[in-house]
């Protein structure tokens, strides 16, 4: 009888991973653990030579990553700048204590308050910061961003082992394993960010797209510290179409993350509030169909054309 690796290899890619679904924690057992991770590595390594397969094809179409976030935080700040006020809860403050007599009415005006004008100059320095960082994206490649991809091998002077940490950390929070497709992920992948804008792709202003979007091992093993929901622990994977792309959801009554809840001693794990509603390889498996963009199957006239050049040759998983 095949094992679950090579039914992988010689094609099953969705049976196999319905397969070890369906096994539940009995994934762990000694007799499938070692066939269902080998499983995972290569899932993995094909999604990792599909995102850099992705990354320099988009920068050939003139995808703008990652600057579009840049540059409206950099537009926030400058806003800040040129008409300066003090927040509603501190002018509050300060106005009770000029009528008490226990400050003069300068405090109110934020060209005088010493408190504004240093939070002014934190802000100035934010800026030009937030410039020269714009300044070397437009000529970085983007596999060398770690904004847009940020490998294990390439965290830290020991990556390896920094990875291997932090995978144990959240065990350890957790009191339970992680997902074998989630470690995998971390150890052969790491961080990826499609987040940008492109006219026809990821145009502005609206959420269709969807870009694919994986945190950091390092940044969802810090929010594990308080992600704690009774035994379980809720970490951010993602965050939502809607804030991907930079537009407000005051008022929208929206989660705010695609999530992951641990521990969870599966093959495999579902994308909390994500709208496909999938398990997190076919979640990877349609992102790759979009060419990185998942958002697209939603809409009724997506760019098939750009997006079928774009996935040409990917590896399927």
């Amino acid at each position: 009888m095949p094992t679950f690796e090579q039914r992988y290899l010689n094609g099953q890619y969705v049976e196999v991973w319905n397969d070890l679904i369906a096994l539940g924690d009995r994934v762990r057992d000694k007799s499938v653990l070692s066939d269902a991770q080998s499983v995972a590595d290569e899932t993995m390594r094909r999604a990792r030579h599909n995102l850099e397969t992705l990354i320099p094809r988009l920068a050939a179409i003139g995808y703008r990553f990652a600057a579009p976030a840049l540059e409206r935080q950099l537009a926030r700040i400058e806003t800040t700048l040129a008409n300066p006020q003090l927040a509603p809860y501190v002018r509050r403050q300060l106005e009770r204590a000029v009528r008490e007599g226990k400050a003069d009415a300068s405090v109110l005006d934020p060209a005088r308050n010493k408190a504004a004008q240093l939070s002014l100059e934190t802000k100035r320095r934010e800026k030009t910061a937030l410039l020269a960082e714009l300044e070397r994206m437009r000529t970085m490649p983007p596999l060398e961003n770690p904004r847009v991809f940020y490998p294990p091998e390439d965290q830290a002077a020991y990556a390896e082992e920094k990875t291997e940490t932090f995978l144990k950390h959240l065990e350890m929070r957790a009191k339970g394993p992680l997902p074998i497709s989630l470690q995998a992920w971390y150890r052969r992948v790491g961080y990826v960010s499609f987040m940008g804008s492109h006219p026809v792709l990821n145009p502005e202003g609206t959420a269709i797209a969807d870009p694919l979007v994986v945190n950091s091992v390092g940044e969802i093993s810090r929010s594990s510290v308080i992600g704690r929901q009774g035994d379980k622990i809720v970490l951010p994977v993602s965050l939502i179409d809607v804030r991907k792309a930079g537009l407000p959801t005051v008022g929208l009554n929206l989660p705010t993350e695609y999530r992951i809840t641990i521990p969870n001693p599966s093959a495999d794990w579902l994308v909390e509030n994500e709208w496909h509603a999938t398990y997190f390889v076919n979640y990877l498996r349609k992102a790759f169909e979009w060419a990185g963009f998942p958002g697209w199957e939603r809409d009724p006239n997506p760019p098939r054309d750009m997006i079928s050049g774009l996935k040409e040759g990917l590896l399927p998983i």
